[in-house]
């Protein structure tokens, strides 16, 4: 029998429905309002030399991204116990993400703000669709997987690095700031929907284990799954 934890289902119904209502906002009015143009050149237009190779680099493919969240679900899983849960967290949200933010892009084209603009990205992009931002669904799902699962002081600097790709991806010019919303929400959605549905969970724990059941840190703790 599936089990269920209400809680969880519950916010996270709360928050599709949120990320719904603002995608048929995108729909109807195009990204192109005078809010999303306004925020965008507040960021784009107001950039800080100090930081922008930070913020180029974490933008760029997956450096930001993949690049910095498979590792981390790499070491926690290492850790065993508590952070071996997070790690499973993680990669069972990562999964969901990964599979509707590929949905999303294929059933929504919105141009990205370059394209109508008519402005000049820092970095080189595709011309594919903006809504919603693919790296601020992958690093908001890890951001908030890690702030419901891990102590503040892990946590903390994982959520500073999804706040940097973010923001970032709004810097370079290559996103709406509607689109970064769009990401977090259904990120954050994506998590507690993996939260609500323990044996959904147990079974990517299972699948790791095959995968990783060598890289364990010497009397790690249970993850008691």
């Amino acid at each position: 029998m599936l089990r269920v934890v209400r809680r969880n289902l519950y916010l996270a119904l709360i928050l599709y429905i949120l990320y719904i209502v603002l995608t048929v906002y995108v729909l109807l009015s195009t990204e192109n309002t005078p809010v999303n143009r306004y925020l965008f050149f507040a960021i784009f237009n107001n950039r800080v030399p100090a930081i922008t190779p930070l913020l180029i680099v974490l933008s760029v493919d997956d450096y930001g991204r993949a690049l910095f969240w498979i590792p981390v679900a790499l070491v926690l899983w290492y850790f065993g116990g508590r952070y071996r849960r997070s790690s499973v967290l993680m990669v069972s949200a990562f999964v969901l993400s990964l599979a509707l933010g590929e949905l999303m892009k294929h059933v929504i084209y919105e141009p990205r703000p370059f394209l109508v603009l008519r402005i000049t990205p820092l970095i080189h992009e595709q011309p594919d669709s903006s809504y919603p931002s693919g790296h601020a669904l992958i690093v908001g799902t890890g951001a908030y997987a890690a702030a419901v699962s891990l102590p503040w002081y892990v946590s903390l600097p994982l959520i500073i690095e999804a706040a940097l790709v973010s923001y970032g991806r709004v810097y370079v010019g290559v996103h709406w700031p509607m689109d970064i919303v769009a990401g977090w929400l259904l990120g954050a959605a994506n998590v507690e929907l993996a939260l609500a549905l323990p044996q959904y969970q147990g079974i990517i724990y299972l699948i790791m284990e095959k995968l990783l059941g060598w890289f364990t840190r010497p009397n790690a703790p249970p993850a008691n799954y």
